[in-house]
């Protein structure tokens, strides 16, 4: 893959250390110097300058279509690209018990996709334990549903190193332990493609922020304050209707009329941060990983779409809900929780903590003073992990250090 990549390679550590406080934010210098990088909708070739082809900005400045078009363009093109991208296959669905890998399977059924897996994964905390919505989407679509525990896991550097030699570190291959489940699973049904939910919660808004209000605001300042879209947002992000105007009028006050509404930027940052679901990992190199909810027919009708269509009501992923309710079990299509899988990192953390603090302590990261070795070392303690969490921050500094030593190891073999 890296062949022509040149020799002369050196780290720009200030954007490493972006990485490790922001993981799935890839915006920016990238964290390796002498390396052009293509980002989203750049289009070049070797020694030249990369160029713009394709740009989000541009498509959200398109006319968007009326609410209604919209709802039937929505589910006309995700039947498109689930069909597609499932066709040809022997093909696995994950169904996690949410609204997003649901509609996905949803689909599938309705393009008559022949399905060989439906496959749950759960930690062995109650609060992981999705088997209850799964089942019921399972049943809705008429195939079983496989259950998998996730499997304990001992981590290790190579473990780590073994996925990190992408040009961004990979976030997609940090969770080892569903990743060895997953892997066991499709080849247990001889799966090769699996289809999953991911990008759901940027493509149909799920982001709980009052900048909801704030776009209908913008576009309706009379009609907005009347509208349930108040009192709906309050709601979805469980805090008071003066708490939503306040912060909606301080994000636009300093908008001017061609700036891109506050709740569309978050929108396009979202998706932006999806690209960290397409790094290498495990599963990837046992079965084609498909995201049909990140393709590009459905990204561009979403940035088309203004984020108060796709929450009609102040309701997160509302308009998704309508379009899809006949295909998922009501339970489903109105359900607003999600499995919590916080304790389970952090138990699988602290479980681990004898190799994190050699690795992480003893780390290039450690000694370019990406993070502070104080404060990480005081992290890395039992009753603090299981007390007051922090295992994301730590494996987002485990997944940026493993491809830091990836790398180096491949700067000095070129040289």
């Amino acid at each position: 893959m890296f062949a022509g990549a040149p020799t002369r390679l050196s780290f720009d550590w200030d954007a490493v250390a972006r990485l490790v406080a922001s993981p799935f934010d890839l915006r920016g210098s990238p964290p390796l110097q002498g390396l052009t990088i293509l980002g989203a909708g750049e289009h070049g070739a070797i020694g030249q300058t990369p160029t713009t082809v394709w740009s989000a900005i541009k498509i959200v400045g398109r006319s968007a279509s009326a609410p209604r078009s919209a709802a039937a363009e929505l589910r006309e093109r995700l039947d498109e690209c689930v069909d597609v991208m499932g066709r040809n296959s022997r093909l696995g669905v994950e169904l996690s018990g949410g609204l997003d890998s649901s509609i996905v399977a949803g689909a599938a059924r309705a393009m008559e996709l022949p399905i060989a897996l439906t496959l749950n994964t759960r930690g062995p905390q109650p609060e992981t334990d999705e088997r209850r919505f799964a089942t019921m989407m399972a049943n809705w679509i008429g195939l079983p549903l496989e259950v998998r525990l996730r499997q304990e896991v001992v981590f290790t550097a190579e473990a780590f190193e073994a996925t990190a030699g992408d040009p961004w570190p990979s976030q997609n291959g940090r969770d080892l332990a569903n990743d060895l489940t997953v892997v066991e699973a499709c080849r247990s049904a001889g799966v090769d493609r699996l289809l999953t939910g991911k990008g759901g919660d940027a493509l149909f808004f799920q982001m709980h922020t009052p900048l909801t209000f704030a776009d209908l605001w913008r576009r309706r300042p009379i009609q907005a304050l009347l509208s349930p879209a108040l009192p709906g947002v309050a709601r979805w992000t469980r805090s008071s209707t003066w708490s939503v105007l306040r912060a909606s009028r301080h994000a636009l006050q300093d908008l001017k009329v061609h700036d891109l509404s506050p709740g569309k930027r978050m929108q396009i940052a979202a998706i932006e941060s999806g690209l960290a679901y397409y790094s290498r990992c495990l599963r990837s190199d046992v079965v084609d990983m498909v995201h049909p909810l990140m393709s590009q027919p459905l990204i561009e009708w979403a940035l088309r779409t203004p984020v108060p269509d796709l929450t009609p009501g102040g309701q997160e992923r509302g308009l998704a809900r309508r379009v899809f309710a006949d295909r998922l079990p009501e339970a489903i299509a109105n359900r607003r929780a999600k499995g919590d899988y916080a304790a389970y990192f952090n138990q699988q953390t602290a479980a681990n903590l004898p190799f994190l603090r050699d690795y992480l302590l003893g780390g290039r990261l450690a000694d370019q003073s990406v993070f502070d070795r104080a404060d990480m070392e005081a992290r890395l303690v039992p009753d603090r992990l299981l007390w007051r969490g922090g295992a994301a921050e730590i494996l987002a500094a485990v997944s940026t250090e493993a491809w830091v030593r990836r790398w180096e190891a491949r700067m000095t073999a070129g040289r």
